[in-house]
């Protein structure tokens, strides 16, 4: 009785065994990378949409159309320019811009489309390597009357082609201008209204010194965002995203729970660790 009892104690444990070896490999299926024109390779966490479901994230899902890998931002088509698996970014450019310098994007995109619930980010997740910014902010205005500021540069002889479609735009004539870099109030003058804010990461020498070819050619260069927003859901996941701490005067202080800074030299953060390495922090 006591060997029938042993073996079919030993019997069960086996089945067990298999039962979570079977269950385990389930959760670890291969997956192959993919590969849509001018992008090789198109792995974790992204996917294209006819992958198998149980590859890549499907907040990070791509479509492949005419051979052009492209992604949908706010029902916006932007076409795929690369995607680094190193930096954590993905190149982007407004699938409406033609190799004309009067092509001008469609949509606006800026840093404020993006909270900390999107999967990309308009940020790197620390200042260790680079710029902490990615893009530059590109602004279209519109006045009644002309502007001679040094700021803008003018773009009425592109024939209003990019307000030819509102008919807000058609019954008065616009002067229309673009600037790269930040807005500030007193920029926009009596009467003008901000039709357009995109982004580009081309890496301008001089902002305040550019052509309107130079603008066109970083519109056409695209712009960055970063996914390291999959790796913010991984730690909260697994529970480890709970540090926070303060900066002030330069200098980092554990808090032990989030403390909101206003004050110009003051401002919180939120530090993901994961693996032993900042995988993310956030200015509150």
């Amino acid at each position: 009785m006591l060997r029938e009892t042993f073996l079919l104690e030993c019997l069960s444990a086996l089945i067990i065994v298999q039962l979570l070896q079977i269950s385990s490999a389930s959760h670890n299926i291969q997956c192959n990378s993919s590969a849509c024109g001018k992008i090789p390779i198109i792995s974790y966490p992204f996917r294209l949409k006819e992958d198998p479901q149980h590859c890549g994230d499907s907040s990070y899902e791509l479509v492949c159309e005419n051979n052009t890998a492209s992604l949908y931002l706010n029902s916006n088509k932007y076409h795929v320019q690369a995607i680094d698996y190193l930096n954590l970014t993905i190149r982007l450019v407004d699938a409406a811009i033609k190799n004309d310098s009067c092509s001008f994007p469609q949509y606006s995109l800026s840093q404020y489309n993006f909270d900390n619930n999107y999967p990309y980010r308009v940020r790197k997740s620390t200042k260790s390597e680079g710029p902490f910014r990615l893009n530059w902010p590109i602004t279209f205005m519109s006045c009644p009357y002309p502007v001679n500021s040094s700021p803008f540069l003018e773009t009425s002889h592109c024939d209003n082609r990019f307000y030819a479609s509102n008919a807000s735009y058609s019954s008065t004539r616009r002067y229309t201008y673009v600037k790269v870099g930040y807005l500030y109030v007193s920029d926009v003058r009596d009467m003008c209204s901000i039709d357009l804010i995109v982004m580009t990461s081309w890496p301008f020498k001089d902002v305040n010194n550019i052509s309107l070819s130079e603008i066109h050619g970083s519109l056409i260069y695209g712009f960055e965002l970063s996914w390291y927003a999959v790796k913010i859901k991984y730690c909260r996941k697994n529970k480890s995203c709970k540090l926070c701490y303060s900066f002030r005067n330069g200098n980092y202080h554990l808090c032990g729970k989030m403390i909101n800074f206003l004050s110009s030299n003051h401002a919180a953060f939120c530090i993901c660790y994961c693996g032993g390495s900042i995988l993310y922090f956030h200015v509150f």
